[in-house]
């Protein structure tokens, strides 16, 4: 059985960075999207990547390092929780893209947001098989934001590579900040979109965060700090100034990764007033959707945009191509209420995801990995 200890701040943590994610990748011109901040929210899946680290060598590392039996459990768990949502989301995808198609050749043009060239049969079954974000395509297809948790699974037979074959705690050690520095200086100096990467150098990123954040976990159990609540102040502000100013397509993204490694440190220990916010309510809700926020928000992105085109074809006008991707726009109440019902819509729609899509899902795989275990324990 795994270690049962939940990390609840860092849970809301997730949710919270989910939604930003999502807040970003829908283009309007609300002074909700028209920022910084949200503009370079991309770099909160680099957060996602160190917490996976943390979370998983806490849970997962000593009974590994143990027993290497554990490792076929480990992964059965950890596809479970991230394969039943991908492939449903990938399933409705590919139904909107056909049917928008078919739309089109019966002459009703809805923008065909879920198109694309890019979005082939072919690459079905890479995405099917969780692989697809490993360098096998020049581009995203289908579901794209899926890119990272299919680094994930990279990741995670890393991980469990790491800790099954070295013997030595010290030396595992040694290792991960190997794999960490050398994930970086590819980012930095062989990736052309550097702390940008998906498609392409999406693994060395994924690897880069998660091993910092196994690291960190190293740290946090021989060490857990307690700075109180002016510590988690401090943290928060420079992550906040760190996402709104650090310069794209610099080295100085790198930065973010440690960062979020402080930032997930600081948090684990839960001695401020912010953490012991986060413990309640809305924030834990919305951690223990965040993954179904993360993964269903591009397909009700379709939806968003589809709407918007027909509302302009009928004389309110709320969409246009700015830069040649589909925006909203119009005045800023009106883009700000679309805003707005959009991120409702995401958190309302991952609620149910979360419910019967993620948890049956992950119930399922719990029993093929360990009969008669709880099969919740695996549950992040």
């Amino acid at each position: 059985m795994v270690k049962a200890h939940r990390f609840q701040a860092l849970d809301a943590w997730r949710g919270i960075c989910a939604l930003l994610v999502a807040l970003e990748h829908l283009q309007t011109t609300s002074v909700l999207h028209e920022n910084a901040f949200t503009h370079h929210a991309y770099r909160f899946v680099d957060f996602f990547f160190v917490l996976s680290g943390f979370v998983i060598a806490y849970a997962y590392g000593d009974r590994i390092q143990q027993d290497r039996r554990a490792v076929r459990p480990f992964l059965i768990r950890r596809v479970g929780r991230l394969w039943p949502l991908h492939v449903t989301m990938l399933v409705a995808l590919v139904a909107v893209t056909y049917g928008l198609a078919l739309a089109a050749r019966a002459g009703l043009s809805l923008g065909h947001f879920a198109s694309s060239d890019k979005n082939t049969l072919g690459a079905i079954p890479l995405n099917i098989l969780l692989v697809h974000g490993w360098g096998w395509f020049d581009h995203l297809t289908w579901n794209g934001q899926s890119w990272s948790i299919s680094t994930e699974l990279f990741a995670y037979l890393l991980f469990a590579a790491l800790f099954a074959l070295v013997p030595a705690r010290r030396a595992i050690w040694a290792y991960a900040a190997v794999l960490m520095v050398g994930s970086a200086l590819i980012v930095a100096l062989v990736a052309p979109a550097g702390m940008r990467s998906t498609f392409d150098f999406g693994v060395p990123r994924c690897v880069y965060g998660f091993m910092a954040g196994v690291l960190v976990c190293g740290g946090w159990r021989r060490y857990a700090p307690r700075l109180g609540t002016l510590g988690e102040v401090v943290v928060v502000a420079a992550v906040i100034a760190a996402v709104a100013w650090l310069p794209i397509d610099s080295w100085t993204e790198l930065l973010v990764t440690p960062l979020f490694a402080l930032t997930v440190w600081v948090f684990a220990s839960e001695d401020g007033a912010l953490s012991r916010a986060l413990t309640r309510g809305w924030p834990q809700a919305l951690g223990a959707w965040s993954y179904s926020i993360y993964m269903v928000h591009a397909l009700l992105m379709v939806g968003i945009l589809t709407a918007a085109v027909i509302a302009t074809k009928h004389g309110w006008p709320v969409f246009a191509r700015v830069d040649g991707v589909g925006t909203i726009v119009g005045p800023a109440a009106v883009t700000a209420a679309i805003t707005a019902c959009y991120v409702g819509l995401v958190v309302l729609v991952s609620r149910v995801t979360y419910r019967r899509v993620e948890l049956p899902g992950q119930r399922w795989f719990g029993r093929w990995a360990s009969p008669g275990a709880n099969p919740d324990a695996a549950r992040r």
